[in-house]
């Protein structure tokens, strides 16, 4: 592969630009609802809830519904001072309070994209961790990143076809002529399938490493 053949990078978001931990977002539930953290946990990254979530199936009004009704506080959001809506944005800021941005993450894509031209986003993600993250106004969100495709817009999630089938058509870009940086071996396998050039990594040097080893930075 020659470095001008490539139009446009996609980063992951998780793992990638931001960091998470998940046993900060049970930790929160558990202390707004009064609940045990174990059950919390159990609600959050069991059954099927957060991808329905993640796939654009449920509302965020729906699934702070179901979370409180899954924790056994059904009524939890009506109790709330302000309403049934105040109580819905206590719930997934709760959720969604586990981000940090990776260090240096901000300057890597601006160099990324000075170098290729393009950089966009594609992330399994929901409204409600997305909303939070952009709330926080970390600066590589100012990275120039276009497009953005998220799971919960698109209706489909990594690693099934369909979303990079999505991320193609909105770039308007060949498979072969877009690099994948991602966490997750099964994404980056997806993503090869469909001829994309892809890697995993983690982090902040791995990413670097990755996109040096393809000329993709200077």
């Amino acid at each position: 592969m020659n470095s001008s053949d490539i139009q446009i990078v996609y980063f992951d978001l998780g793992n990638i630009l931001c960091a998470f931990d998940r046993s900060l977002a049970s930790a929160n539930l558990a202390e707004l609802l009064s609940v045990d953290r174990a059950a919390a946990d159990d609600v959050l990254h069991g059954a099927d809830l957060q991808e329905r979530f993640e796939h654009g199936e449920i509302t965020g009004a729906q699934y702070a519904d179901e979370v409180c009704r899954r924790c056994g506080r059904p009524d939890w959001l009506s109790q709330v001072t302000g309403g049934d809506q105040a109580g819905v944005a206590a719930v997934l800021d709760a959720v969604s309070d586990m981000f940090t941005a990776v260090d240096g993450m901000d300057q890597l894509v601006v160099q990324t994209r000075d170098r290729v031209g393009r950089v966009g986003m594609l992330s399994n993600t929901c409204e409600a961790h997305w909303d939070w993250i952009n709330r926080q106004a970390y600066s590589f969100l100012d990275s120039g990143f276009d497009p953005i495709v998220l799971s919960c817009r698109v209706a489909s999630m990594k690693p099934d076809v369909a979303i990079y089938q999505a991320a193609e058509s909105i770039a308007d870009c060949r498979p072969s002529s877009i690099f994948f940086v991602d966490d997750k071996p099964e994404n980056v396998e997806a993503a090869r399938r469909r001829g994309w050039v892809a890697e995993v990594a983690m982090g902040l040097d791995q990413v670097r490493d990755a996109l040096t080893r393809h000329q993709l930075i200077g």
